[in-house]
């Protein structure tokens, strides 16, 4: 026990380590605070006709469904550098009431995450599936899944750690495939080579939507510490944001790891109690 308890220890602390690692989620967007964009650090930018904005149902409604044409959304820089290597996650909680598209490899509302190296994913949404855009070739459609959402509102988890994305909604995973480098792009308002780079909305003249968002949040890797319990048990304790799901992952050799919790914190300290076991074990903590 003395072993396991040892390896558990250091674990944690090598997350503790993590350079820039924060376990609290930087709120990046949220309609009780208003729905301006540039109040909250956003920019926003329509092209083709005015979209229709305004509140709705405590939350921002986004509407380029007027006309095809119409292409609008927020975007800004991350806070901090957005690191693949400690990893991090960007969830936000939204509703897609309406979605009409003329192509197939098109949507009427996209999010666009760029890491500090300018390389990431684009994820489109339609009212059936979610897939990601490729960088080879440009912008056609990749590894999908079925959105899970409908019209009502979810809460949708995209993480990056290492060359892999995963992308959760409502604490289940849907959706993953590799980050990409969407380079090639030499358009009109190239986005794609800005390092931390955010984007919300509909970016096509052949797709259209209608788009309620609540919050948007940014988090780094939780940095959990190993406690005793109230029953005298072992347990991983880490901080945490309200609401927001996290992964336990358990193994044996600090290569291969697999999910064995996923936890949603009830307020800012999340635990999760370690089983008893009869050979070593390591674990962590992710975003979800």
């Amino acid at each position: 026990m003395k072993t396991t308890v040892c390896r558990w220890a250091l674990l944690g602390m090598a997350l503790a380590g993590l350079p820039g690692s924060s376990s609290r989620a930087q709120v990046l967007w949220d309609s009780d605070r208003g729905i301006v964009p540039a109040e909250q650090g956003w920019d926003y930018l329509a092209l083709g006709g005015p979209a229709a904005t305004g509140p709705a149902d405590g939350a921002f409604e986004l509407d380029t469904t007027a006309t095809a044409a119409i292409q609008a959304g927020m975007f800004r820089l991350a806070p901090a550098p957005l690191d693949r290597g400690a990893g991090f996650a960007v969830e936000l909680e939204f509703a897609l009431l309406a979605e009409s598209h003329s192509r197939t490899e098109r949507a009427g509302f996209s999010l666009i995450v760029l890491d500090q190296e300018a390389r990431g994913i684009e994820l489109a949404f339609q009212p059936d599936a979610v897939f990601a855009q490729t960088a080879e070739p440009l912008f056609t459609r990749g590894e999908e899944a079925a959105w899970p959402g409908g019209t009502e509102r979810r809460r949708v988890t995209l993480t990056m750690r290492g060359e892999r994305y995963r992308l959760h909604v409502d604490g289940v995973p849907i959706l993953e495939g590799p980050v990409r480098a969407y380079w090639a792009f030499a358009g009109l308002f190239d986005v794609y080579e800005t390092p931390n780079f955010l984007f919300l909305g509909d970016d096509t003249t052949s797709a259209s939507a209608r788009v309620r968002l609540w919050t948007v949040r940014l988090a780094g890797p939780p940095r959990p510490a190993l406690v005793r319990g109230g029953d005298g048990g072992v347990e991983l304790r880490w901080e945490a944001t309200p609401g927001m799901w996290y992964g336990v992952e358990r193994s044996r050799d600090l290569r291969t790891w697999e999910r064995v919790a996923t936890v949603e914190a009830g307020g800012e300290v999340a635990t999760w109690p370690l089983p008893a076991t009869g050979s070593p074990r390591f674990f962590r903590v992710t975003v979800p």
